[in-house]
């Protein structure tokens, strides 16, 4: 498939997904479902993405619960009343985790050169109002390089401060993390720092911009048909 219709694909997905509602997110969910189930190599990489972001869901679950009204008043079961406030907190939930498997899908079947070459042939529109789209797509890929570099410096930093802290057996489970990520908040901003000083004074490292052709007309049936299940799932509501 024409990386560029990926990217596309890739921002229709996201936006149908906010946008809809639970027979979308089913939808959306079975389309991604396929690809899932023949490149079981790309698992690994969305558990761990999830298990990052376990916190901000579980703030989501807690704000959603606290702030939805009882709509069940005359339920006489307390259990199914307090499962209904859960139920729009899950839905957000359910509605980041399929866009972080989208994502994560995408950057696993596209290399950064295809992303670099894809944003170029979607920007080059701009260049007929004599905006650098060379710059503008070096950018975004270079923002994905170091974003990794961030993840897995905070993530090498995190681990050799649950090593420090497990030397000491006097504190409890509870102070031991409260301690952990009051570091990893204080220090974060550090990292970031030095993050973004290599990130300027790199220089000298090339990349390899691939002009891409424009994609075959049938390739355009992927966002037609996903803009047509968006419109048919709000239908059905």
């Amino acid at each position: 498939m024409h990386p560029g219709i990926k990217i596309v694909n890739l921002i229709l997905f996201s936006i149908f997904l906010t946008q809809g509602n639970w027979l979308t997110l089913l939808i959306m969910g079975a389309l991604l479902l396929p690809f899932y189930l023949s490149m079981k190599n790309i698992w690994q990489s969305a558990l761990q993405m999830f298990v990052r972001l376990k916190w901000l869901f579980l703030s989501i679950l807690l704000i959603y619960y606290f702030y939805t009204p009882n709509l069940s008043h005359s339920s006489s079961f307390v259990f199914t009343a307090e499962l209904e406030r859960l139920i729009p907190g899950l839905f957000r939930i359910s509605i980041l985790l399929t866009i972080l498997f989208s994502v994560n899908l995408f950057l696993k079947s596209t290399t950064k050169d295809e992303i670099l070459a894809a944003l170029m042939w979607i920007f080059s529109p701009l260049a007929k109002i004599n905006i650098n789209i060379e710059r503008i797509s070096l950018r975004a890929i270079l923002t994905i390089e170091y974003i990794e570099q961030l993840s897995e410096r905070l993530k090498n930093y995190k681990e050799q401060q649950r090593m420090i802290l497990d030397k000491n057996d006097m504190d409890s489970f509870l102070l031991k993390k409260k301690k952990a990520f009051l570091h990893l908040i204080k220090h974060s901003g550090i990292i970031l720092q030095e993050t973004l000083k290599e990130a300027e004074s790199t220089s000298g490292k090339l990349y390899s911009i691939e002009l891409l052709s424009p994609p075959a007309l049938i390739q355009f049936i992927f966002p037609l048909m996903i803009s047509l299940l968006f419109y048919l799932s709000l239908f059905f509501r």
